[in-house]
C-alpha cells in the first residue's frame, strides 16, 4: 500500500507538473520564434567595415524590438552566405534543417544576387520565406523561380532608370559601361543600357577575372585606352571589383583621363576610411560620384531609435561623430528585420498560429491583407507580383552621391526617374583644376586644355595669314602703281650705303 501510495503520488506529482508546463506554454511571455541571418563575413568580397556594419546592424534590430515588451521573444540564427553561389546554397540548407528549435518562420538576406538566387531556390524547395535588404537582380522578381522571395529595396531596374535620369540631367552623351563575371554585374549593366537607351552612346565591356587578381588588369588598360576624355564609365560591379578598377586606373594615369567615374550601389559600397585603402588612390578619388538608395539619415525619427541604441551600446560599424548617415542598406536590412516582427504581432492579434506558411501568407499579401508600416526606408510594402518593394506604397528614391576623404556626400536625389535638389559637383583630378564645378561636358569631345591650345593656334594662325594677305594686297598695289621717286631718293639710292658703294656721284 504504502509504495503504492508513493507511485500514485509521484504520478499526480508529475501529471501536475506536465499541467504547469502546459499552462506555462500558452504562456505569451514565453513563447519564441525563430529567424535565419544570411549574412556576408568580414573576409568577403563586401568590404569589411561594411561586413561588420551590416551585422551590427541586425543585432541592433533584434536587441530593439525584443525589448518593446512583446508577448514574445525573436531569436536568431546567423550563417555565412557570402556573396557567392556555391556558398549561398550552402548556407541556406543549413539554416533550413528541421532540427532547429524553436522552429524557423523565414530568414534575412542574403544581401547579393548570386548568394541570394542559390539561397533562394533551397528556401523555395522547403517552403520558407526569405527577404533580402539588399539583393537587387531582376531576375529575383520570376515568381515562378523565386514564388516565396521579398525584399525591401527596388530592383536593378528602379536602379537603372535612376542612372538613366542622372545621365539625361548630366547630359551625358557618351557612355562606357563596365560588368565582370558576376550575375549581379551582367544584369545590371544589361539595365542599364536599357533605361538609357537613345540619350547617349553606350560601349560595354565584360571584365574578367585575373591570374592572381579578381580581374584582369591587361584587358582593363585596353578598355580604359579605348574611352575619351569626355566620356562616363558606369561600373555595374560589386565593391572589390571597383577598388580593382580604381586601383589599376590609378597606376595607369586614368582616373582623370575619363571625365567621371559613374558608380552603381555597388560601387557606392565602397569605404574610402578601410584600413586596407591607399590614402593617396582615395585622394585621387575625390569627385566621383555614384548612385546609392536613398535612407541612412540618422536623424530619421523612424528609425532615431535604432540608431540611438546602436551608439548608446558602442556596437562596430556605427558612423563615426561628423557623420549624419548610415551606409548603403542599413536602413533596408533594420526594415527587413522590422518586417517579421510585424507580421507576427498581426498573427498574434488576429489569434492565428505563427507558422511559416502564415508568414509567407502575411508577405504575400494573401492572409491578414496588405503588410504595410513605416520603416527606416519609407513606407514598407511588397508587391505579390514580383515581391519586390511595392513602388505603389513608396516612390522608388535614391541619391546622388560625390566621394570625400571619410564618405559619400549626397549631391542630389532621384525619385521616380526624376533628378532633383543638383548640388556643384566638382569633377576629381587635375584636368580641370581643384576648383573647377561640372558645367556639362564638352559638346565636341575635347579637354579644356585641348581647346585653350586651339583658340591660342587658331588665334595665331589667323595672325599669320592677315599679314600675309596684306603683304600680297600690297605687292599687288606696288605692281600696278609703281612708286615715283623724287631727286632726293634717287641719290639716296646711287650713294650706295647699304650696299657698299665705292663712290659718291655728284649731280650732274
Amino acid at each position: 500500500m504504502a509504495r503504492n501510495g508513493k507511485l500514485a503520488a509521484t504520478l499526480h506529482v508529475v501529471v501536475l507538473c506536465m499541467c504547469l508546463r502546459g499552462v506555462i506554454a500558452l504562456d505569451p511571455q514565453n513563447i519564441t520564434y525563430r529567424i535565419g541571418f544570411l549574412s556576408p563575413s568580414p573576409d568577403s568580397i563586401i568590404p569589411t567595415n561594411l561586413a561588420i556594419e551590416w551585422n551590427s546592424a541586425f543585432q541592433v534590430a533584434m536587441e530593439v524590438l525584443n525589448a518593446e515588451n512583446r508577448p514574445y521573444t525573436m531569436v536568431s540564427t546567423l550563417k555565412s552566405s557570402e556573396c557567392d553561389w556555391q556558398l549561398g546554397q550552402q548556407a541556406a540548407e543549413s539554416l533550413l534543417r528541421p532540427t532547429t528549435v524553436p522552429p524557423l518562420i523565414g530568414a534575412v538576406g542574403p544581401a547579393c544576387t548570386d548568394a541570394a538566387m542559390s539561397a533562394g531556390r533551397a528556401f523555395v524547395e522547403h517552403n520558407y520565406p526569405l527577404v533580402s535588404f539588399a539583393a537587387t537582380s531582376e531576375s529575383l522578381s520570376n515568381r515562378d523561380n523565386f514564388p516565396t522571395f521579398f525584399r525591401t529595396v527596388f530592383s536593378d531596374r528602379h536602379q537603372a532608370a535612376a542612372i538613366a535620369a542622372s545621365v539625361s540631367q548630366l547630359k551625358i552623351k557618351r557612355l562606357t559601361v563596365l560588368t565582370t563575371q558576376h550575375y549581379y554585374s551582367m544584369n545590371l549593366g544589361s539595365e542599364i543600357v536599357d533605361a538609357v537607351g537613345n540619350l547617349a552612346t553606350i560601349n560595354t565591356f565584360l571584365l574578367h577575372r585575373g591570374a592572381n587578381s579578381t580581374l584582369d588588369i591587361t584587358e582593363l588598360a585596353g578598355v580604359l585606352d579605348k574611352v575619351g576624355k569626355d566620356e562616363f564609365v558606369v561600373m555595374a560591379v560589386q565593391p572589390i571589383q571597383a577598388y580593382e578598377i580604381w586601383k589599376a586606373a590609378y597606376k595607369l594615369d586614368r582616373i582623370r583621363w575619363p571625365f567621371w567615374y559613374f558608380g552603381t550601389d555597388g560601387v557606392t559600397a565602397f569605404d574610402p576610411q578601410d584600413n586596407s585603402t591607399d590614402p593617396n588612390l582615395v585622394s585621387a578619388l575625390q569627385g566621383e560620384i555614384g548612385i546609392s538608395p536613398h535612407g541612412g539619415d540618422l536623424n530619421n525619427p523612424a528609425c532615431e531609435k535604432f540608431y540611438s541604441y546602436w551608439k548608446s551600446k558602442k556596437y562596430p560599424g556605427f558612423p563615426s561623430e561628423g557623420k549624419n548617415r548610415t551606409r548603403s542598406y542599413v536602413p533596408q536590412l533594420i526594415d527587413a528585420v522590422q518586417t517579421y516582427f510585424h507580421i507576427v504581432d498581426n498573427l498574434i492579434k488576429a489569434n492565428l498560429s505563427v507558422t511559416k506558411e502564415n508568414v509567407f501568407q502575411a508577405l504575400n499579401s494573401s492572409g491578414l491583407g496588405t503588410l504595410k508600416f513605416e520603416g527606416c526606408s519609407g513606407i514598407v510594402s511588397f508587391d505579390p507580383a514580383s515581391g519586390s518593394r511595392s513602388v505603389v506604397a513608396q516612390v522608388p528614391q535614391y541619391d546622388l552621391m560625390s566621394l570625400t576623404p571619410a564618405y559619400w556626400e549626397v549631391k542630389g536625389e532621384i525619385m521616380n526617374g526624376s533628378l532633383v535638389g543638383l548640388q556643384l559637383l566638382k569633377p576629381p583630378g587635375s584636368e580641370y583644376g581643384p576648383n573647377s564645378t561640372y558645367m556639362g561636358p564638352n559638346p565636341n569631345g575635347l579637354s579644356s586644355k585641348t581647346k585653350i591650345w586651339i583658340i591660342a593656334g587658331t588665334f595665331a594662325g589667323a595672325c599669320v595669314l592677315s599679314a600675309l594677305v596684306g603683304g600680297a594686297v600690297h605687292f599687288h598695289r606696288r605692281q600696278k602703281h609703281p612708286a615715283v621717286r623724287t631727286e632726293s631718293m634717287r641719290r639716296f639710292i646711287d650713294f650706295g650705303s647699304f650696299r657698299g658703294g665705292e663712290s659718291f656721284r655728284a649731280p650732274s
